[in-house]
């Protein structure tokens, strides 16, 4: 390795340290939950990418909830043989449920991103394992027709009952239903736009699928986006564990990373 390569890498290292020092007090508020926690999911000591800290704003700032649906979150969803290990693991539904109890205290604007397929839908979808998986469990599959095929009532993609009170208030703002992932065809960030948002606090179903989507997708934007790592979860099976997958990604991509508890506090404040 050449002089200027080290020299670089030196001055990084610094960097990191100096920012994990400003950052010192979220740290160790996220240390006390990690004695309930996989110690796979525990972040190491050793990281090596400098660390960036959100200073949140509450006139820009709001809360968005990525598929708050039954078949994702409920034991009567037909996900709930893929996510349920992962919900159950990290009390994703309560720790989603504390998120908008606080932001609807605090008058933070609440966004619901979620999505809806149907008969027609799946005549286009393409073959990837996910898909596939979607189809055959037909999850959140709206059971209307026609110009109402995207309807969710009486079904599993309908919101999960303990959070629906909160979505329906008249006040949370509803995105278009999507078909995809992430925000392509959505009108989340035109709706985002239009209040003056610029900082996002992320959340919701599933982690390495829809919400690293939209992290991808709102970074993209232009937003600074933080993602609450206890308020989501992924599916865990023989082809891998899929929130430890979106974690790293957290890491390497989102501004901060919050344990539910740390980023309440934070936003109270």
């Amino acid at each position: 390795m050449d002089k200027e390569r080290r020299d670089s890498l030196a001055r990084l290292a610094s960097y990191s340290l100096a920012l994990g020092m400003i950052a010192s007090a979220a740290e160790s508020t996220s240390k006390d939950e990690y004695e309930n926690i996989n110690p796979d999911y525990v972040d190491s000591e050793k990281m090596f990418l400098p660390k960036s800290q959100m200073s949140l704003k509450k006139d820009s700032l709001a809360l968005v909830i990525v598929n708050p649906q039954i078949d994702f979150l409920s034991p009567k969803g037909v996900g709930w043989n893929i996510y349920g290990a992962s919900i159950k693991e990290h009390r994703t539904s309560e720790n989603i449920l504390s998120l908008v109890r606080a932001a609807k205290a605090l008058q933070i604007p609440t966004f619901v991103s979620y999505c809806v397929w149907n008969a027609q839908d799946f005549k286009v979808m393409l073959q990837t394992p996910i898909n596939n998986f979607i189809k055959g469990t037909k999850l959140c599959y709206g059971k209307g027709e026609g110009l109402n095929a995207n309807d969710i009532s009486n079904s599993g993609a309908n919101f999960l009952p303990e959070l629906e009170p909160f979505i329906l208030d008249n006040k949370t703002i509803l995105t278009t239903p999507r078909k995809g992932f992430g925000l392509n065809g959505s009108d989340l960030i035109a709706k985002l736009r239009m209040q003056n948002i610029k900082q996002v606090i992320l959340c919701g179903m599933d982690a390495n699928v829809h919400v690293d989507s939209h992290l991808r997708d709102l970074l993209a934007q232009g937003f600074e986006v933080g993602v609450v790592r206890d308020a989501t979860a992924g599916a865990k099976l023989p082809e891998g564990d899929g929130y430890l997958a979106a974690l790293i990604n957290f890491r390497f991509l989102a501004n901060e990373v919050f344990f539910t508890k740390e980023i309440i506090g934070r936003m109270q404040s």
